[in-house]
């Protein structure tokens, strides 16, 4: 494995590890419920741009933001199957490394590793593999793969993700307000300050 690659997952691990305590329904949540701001990423685990967005802004934003409690972040699954072979299968996968309690490390995890995966549709196998390098059960993990729960908490994902109108990766919504055409981190970040200050002072 690419030593870059684990210098980055493992600062990436270090990253996330805020957001204990949450409820096991809520593993894709990242950040304190009190927090006054929710930023939800719909995003498909194949889509280079989500890549970037991961890589480079979720990390930016959990310092500045997540861990002073300011914000919290949600991920809803919205693979592009049309688009992207292995997106519903990374999804998936990503529901059954959260059901285990390794939602955010299995998601960085997919993101630093996307060029070896991505195009043409690969196995199950790849995805043990991963399970296994992070310490999950593959037994257990590969049971869950072809439950038909794992199926249906992605396609209800993927229904609410379209109810919402999104029709693009990844889409970013702030505490409700769909976030489009921010070219930059700045201009997100700008975006969230104001919402922050919007939330915790209602009446200016």
């Amino acid at each position: 494995m690419n030593a870059h690659y684990l210098k980055l997952v493992y600062a990436l691990t270090l990253v996330f590890s805020t957001g204990a305590g949450l409820r096991a329904q809520d593993y894709r949540v990242l950040g304190s419920r009190d927090a006054p701001v929710e930023l939800t990423i719909y995003s498909d685990f194949e889509c280079p741009y989500c890549r970037n967005f991961a890589l480079a802004a979720v990390p930016a934003l959990v310092a500045e933001f997540v861990h002073p409690g300011k914000l919290r972040l949600r991920y809803v699954y919205f693979p592009l199957a049309a688009n992207h072979a292995n997106a519903v299968g990374a999804a998936k996968a990503a529901h059954c490394a959260g059901l285990a309690g390794r939602f955010w490390g299995f998601h960085d995890y997919l993101y630093v590793r996307q060029p070896e995966w991505a195009g043409e549709a690969v196995a199950d196998s790849v995805w043990l593999a991963y399970a296994g390098n992070l310490g999950l059960d593959r037994a257990a993990f590969a049971g869950c793969l072809k439950a038909a729960e794992t199926n249906t908490a992605i396609e209800s994902d993927l229904r609410a993700s379209l109810g919402l109108g999104a029709t693009g990766t990844p889409t970013i919504v702030v505490n409700g307000r769909s976030i489009s055409g921010f070219s930059s981190y700045e201009e997100l970040r700008r975006e969230i300050i104001s919402a922050i200050d919007a939330a915790e002072n209602p009446g200016n």
